[in-house]
């Protein structure tokens, strides 16, 4: 396996063709403990720590977003 494989979830669709656009996919969006303390307890919005899609149909993680792309999903 060379370094220069892409991941699953930097995938741009999963296996069964389901792209970021399609109802089959889930929006999936990670945050730090502190970004969610912030956002529980403060009310202040926090910069996920990791967003990607999961398809509904083989539940596998793709089209996973930049850290620019990132910073205007809240």
């Amino acid at each position: 396996m060379s370094t220069n494989s892409i991941k699953k979830a930097d995938r741009p669709t999963c296996d069964c063709g389901t792209s970021h656009d399609s109802p089959n996919a889930r929006k999936v969006v990670k945050y730090s403990f502190w970004g969610l303390v912030a956002m529980g307890l403060v009310g202040i919005s926090a910069t996920p720590k990791d967003v990607y899609y999961v398809c509904r149909i083989c539940k596998q993680p793709f089209g996973r977003l930049s850290q620019e792309e990132r910073k205007g999903t809240r």
